[in-house]
């Protein structure tokens, strides 16, 4: 009988957790306010001076969700002036996902033509969420 007890209680606790790692992933959260102030050079080579904003798509070979981002991204891009979308892959530089704070993949920076991180997003994007955040810096 205790361990149905043990059970019931991992179960209800993965769930919970799986449930809330679920609501957070693509959601526009605000940049981080610790280091890094100034981005990588490796990052503010991919900014698109004309544009307002680049949305720089974080990537790896093996990320499953990546393809979903992508699509998201470039869509939107596509369709919204002022916008522009671009990759890096972590890979290629694994340094950057240390220095970027980068738990997993994809992760997108909004970054400003000026170099500053505006907001991220963990998982695939939603959206219409992140078209209603980016208009407000267009």
């Amino acid at each position: 009988m205790t361990g149905m007890w043990l059970a019931l209680i991992v179960i209800a606790t993965a769930a919970t957790f799986g449930l809330l790692w679920r609501a957070r992933q693509g959601r526009v959260r605000s940049a981080p306010t610790l280091e890094p102030t100034v981005l990588p050079e490796q990052v503010l080579r991919r900014v698109d001076p004309e544009a307002a904003v680049t949305l720089l798509q974080l990537t790896t070979p093996i990320c499953a969700r990546c393809p979903q981002a992508r699509a998201v991204l470039g869509d939107l891009a596509a369709a919204t002036p002022g916008i522009r979308h671009t990759e890096l892959d972590l890979a290629q530089s694994p340094e950057l996902a240390g220095l970027l704070s980068v738990r997993s993949t994809p992760t997108t920076l909004a970054v400003a033509r000026s170099g500053r991180e505006l907001f991220r997003v963990t998982g695939v994007p939603r959206r219409d969420e992140l078209l209603r955040v980016l208009q407000q810096h267009l």
